[in-house]
């Protein structure tokens, strides 16, 4: 079967459901990253004495950045190359990749981490959720494809 590969055809295999898995996952995990980033100074004050200390570890931030980061290189890379040839998801992934690097390792302040990183966040999931629209309208493609 042929599927849509930046308005080309070429001959490759239909994007199977874990692609698709993936993508949704990596909206998740990037919204889940922005909340926590723009809900942990919020909750400071009141999780003193509820179970949620462990919302405010640094370890529980390493988790999220480093699970977000890693499931839009498994789903935007192979989507990229396998199927639209499209840079915007690749661009909104590195810029909001660029955000977490400026926040966690560069000039950006403490003051501004929380709006820098969640930033980069909405900017992935966002890659996730352009990868899945132009991922579906190649499947579009191979569907109005006539058979041989």
């Amino acid at each position: 079967m042929r599927v849509c590969n930046g308005g080309r055809y070429d001959p490759i295999e239909r994007r199977d459901g874990i692609g698709v898995v993936i993508d949704r996952a990596g909206v998740a995990l990037s919204v889940c990253c922005g909340l926590h980033c723009i809900v942990t100074p919020l909750l400071l004050g009141v999780a003193v004495g509820l179970p949620f200390g462990w919302l405010l570890e640094e370890s529980t931030e390493a988790l999220l950045l480093t699970a977000a980061v890693g499931t839009a290189a498994l789903s935007l890379g192979p989507s990229y190359w396998r199927r639209h040839r499209r840079k915007r998801c690749l661009g909104l992934f590195a810029t909001g990749a660029i955000l977490f690097a400026l926040a966690k390792l560069g000039p950006v302040g403490e003051a501004l981490e929380p709006l820098t990183v969640a930033s980069g966040s909405a900017l992935i999931a966002t890659a996730h959720l352009v990868n899945l629209r132009l991922c579906r309208q190649c499947g579009l493609c191979e569907a109005e494809e006539p058979s041989t």
